[in-house]
């Protein structure tokens, strides 16, 4: 991502907050529609970046021999943590905390879910190492 593609997504960002954040006084609901539209924008925008970096994730793994099972995980963890911090986040814009607290419980009992595989691998690699 090029330094004048991150000038333009701030450029979206601080627009659709202005636009948000004048709507909000006379209607909050579309003022959170805006926000949701603003973070699809941005989203669109950056997934050449998220493409790019899943190659290098793929490019690591194969250089040092790791199966992909074992990446997987991790790849997956990181995804999971970045869409329950945005719908958190959105969720306590909108004024639902109780839902963002929520949201933020089951998005780390599925991180924990996601992990389980690459947890037990680095057991059984303990395991052969003491045996």
């Amino acid at each position: 991502m090029t330094g004048g593609e991150v000038l333009s997504l701030g450029a979206i960002a601080v627009s659709g907050t202005i636009c948000a954040l004048v709507l909000r006084r006379q209607t909050p609901e579309l003022s959170l529609t805006l926000s949701l539209v603003t973070v699809c924008i941005l989203l669109w925008h950056s997934r050449r970046a998220f493409g790019s970096v899943l190659d290098l994730f793929g490019q690591l793994a194969q250089l040092s021999g790791l199966s992909l099972e074992l990446l997987t995980p991790l790849v997956r963890t990181v995804g999971i943590a970045l869409i329950t911090r945005l719908g958190s986040q959105i969720s306590r814009d909108g004024g639902m905390g109780s839902v963002a607290a929520f949201l933020e419980l089951a998005g780390s009992a599925a991180a924990l879910v996601t992990v389980i595989p690459l947890l037990q691998a680095v057991l059984e690699l303990m395991e052969g190492l003491l045996l």
